[in-house]
C-alpha cells in the first residue's frame, strides 16, 4: 500500500507542477484575477485540505483501534499504512502555518506543538536501546506512577520547557507504532543498514512489559490528535468560526499572512530547521525518523506549499480545488517577478523529484553529504531558501512584507 499510495500522488502532483499555467493564466480574463480571488480559492484550499487530513486521520484512527482490540502482524501494518496514508495529507497543510490562523495562534485553537512537535527523545515515551543494545525503561509508559489520561499525556508534553520532551503528536504515535530506527544490519552487525525502519514487533502489545500502558498510550495520543484536527477541520470548514473570521480580514492582512505562511515554511522551517541540521548532525534530527517517512515529509510540505503558489489542490478523493493562484496575482502586477517565482517553485520541485528518485531513504541520504556539500538534499534545502525569497519578492510586488526566517 505504501509504494502504490507514494507513486499515485508523485504522478498526479508531477502533472501538475508540468501545467504551470493553471485556469486561470493565459488567454483568461485579467479582470477575473484579483487579490480576493486568491485570498478566496486559498480558504477553499486550507478547508478541503484540513478536510482531507481529519477523515484520514480518523481511518487511522480506525485502524490503531482495530489493532488493539486484536494485535496481529497483520492489523498491525494495517495500523502502520494507515500513519503513512495520513500523513501525505497533514504535511500538505504546514503550509497555513506562521499565517496567523489556529494552528499557531493561541488565541485560536494553538494546537501545532500537540499536533506536530518534533523532534522526540524516544525515551521519555517508552523503552530504547541504549548503546550496548540493551532495553532502558525509563520512559512515561514504565512510569506506573503516572495515571495515562488525556490530561496528563498533555500536560507532559515538552514538559519542563525541555522541545524533546514530546509525548503527543504525529510524532508519538509514530514512535508507538515503529519504535527506534536503529539502521541495524543482522549481517554485519553494524548500524548502516539505511533501508530498514524502526523493527517495533506487534508483541510489545502483547506480551512485552507494559504491554497494557502501551496500547493505552497509543490510544489516547491517536484520539487526541483526531481531535485536534477535528478542531481545525470544523473552525475553517465553511461557516466555520476561523473560516467567517477569515473572511472578514482586511484583504492586505490576508495576503500577508498567506505569503507569510507558505514563505516562512519553505525557508525557515523545512530548509533551516528540518533539512539542514538533519544534514549537519543525522537521523537525529531527521522529520520522521522512526518510519523512515522523510523523503514523502518533504514531498507534502514542498507540494502543500505549491498548492497555493499555483492555485490546485489535489483531495483524497482525487478531486481538485482550482482558482486564483499566487502565480495569477503577481504576474498581473510584475511578470519579472511573477516569471521568477514560477522558476523557482519549478527548481524545487526538480530538486525534491531528484531526491525522491535516489531511491534511498532520507537517513542514507544525509549520511553522505554535510552542509555546503551540494548534495541532494542541501540543493532542495538552497531550492527552499531561493523560492522563499521569491515569495518575499512577490509579496513586495503585492504591496506587504512577510517574515521568510
Amino acid at each position: 500500500m505504501k509504494k502504490v499510495l507514494k507513486l499515485s500522488f508523485l504522478a498526479i502532483a508531477l502533472v501538475f507542477a508540468s501545467c504551470s499555467d493553471n485556469e486561470n493564466n493565459g488567454d483568461d480574463d485579467q479582470s477575473t484575477i484579483t487579490v480576493a480571488g486568491f485570498v478566496e480559492n486559498y480558504a477553499n484550499i486550507v478547508a478541503a485540505n484540513y478536510a482531507d487530513s481529519y477523515n484520514t486521520a480518523v481511518e487511522m484512527q480506525t485502524k490503531i483501534d482495530a489493532f488493539l482490540a486484536d494485535p496481529t502482524a497483520t492489523s498491525f501494518e494495517e495500523a502502520q499504512d494507515a500513519w503513512l496514508y495520513a500523513r501525505d495529507f497533514y504535511g500538505q497543510t504546514e503550509a497555513f502555518r506562521e499565517a496567523n490562523g489556529p494552528i499557531d495562534n493561541e488565541d485560536l485553537l494553538g494546537t501545532e506543538g500537540q499536533i506536530n512537535a518534533w523532534p522526540l527523545d524516544e525515551g521519555y515515551i517508552d523503552y530504547v536501546s541504549d548503546a550496548t543494545g540493551n532495553e532502558v525503561q525509563n520512559g512515561l509508559i514504565g512510569d506506573t506512577t503516572l495515571e495515562l489520561t488525556e490530561a496528563n499525556i498533555i500536560d507532559k508534553n515538552e514538559e519542563g520547557g525541555i522541545p524533546e520532551n514530546v509525548s503527543t503528536g504525529w510524532h508519538a504515535i509514530e514512535f508507538l507504532l515503529w519504535g527506534q530506527d536503529l539502521n541495524y544490519n543482522t549481517v554485519t552487525h553494524t548500524t548502516d543498514n539505511y533501508s530498514v525502519s524502526g523493527q517495533r514487533s506487534f508483541t510489545d502489545y502483547t506480551t512485552a512489559d507494559f504491554a497494557e500502558r502501551r496500547g493505552t498510550y497509543l490510544k489516547i495520543v491517536t484520539d487526541l490528535l483526531v481531535n485536534d484536527l477535528k478542531d481545525l477541520n470544523d473552525t475553517w470548514a465553511e461557516g466555520g468560526s476561523y473560516r467567517i473570521t477569515f473572511e472578514t480580514l482586511d484583504e492586505d492582512i490576508a495576503l500577508t499572512n498567506i505569503l507569510n505562511g507558505i514563505g516562512f515554511i519553505s525557508n525557515g522551517e523545512i530548509a533551516l530547521e528540518r533539512i539542514d541540521p538533519a544534514i549537519d548532525e543525522g537521523q537525529e534530527n531527521e522529520h520522521s525518523c522512526f518510519s523512515d517517512n522523510t523523503n514523502q515529509d518533504m514531498w507534502a510540505n514542498v507540494y502543500g506549499i505549491n498548492n497555493v503558489i499555483e492555485g490546485n489542490y489535489i483531495t483524497e478523493s482525487n478531486g481538485t480545488i482550482s482558482g486564483t493562484s499566487l502565480l495569477d496575482i503577481v504576474n498581473a502586477v510584475d511578470t519579472t517577478i511573477g516569471t521568477n517565482l514560477e522558476t523557482e517553485a519549478d527548481n524545487t520541485i526538480a530538486k525534491l523529484t531528484t531526491l525522491l528518485g535516489l531511491g534511498k531513504n532520507f537517513d542514507e541520504i544525509i549520511s553522505e553529504e554535510t552542509i555546503g556539500s551540494g548534495g541532494p538534499a542541501g540543493q532542495l534545502s538552497s531550492a527552499l531558501k531561493t523560492q522563499g525569497t521569491a515569495i518575499s519578492d512577490a509579496a513586495g510586488a503585492l504591496g506587504v512584507a512577510i517574515t521568510i526566517n
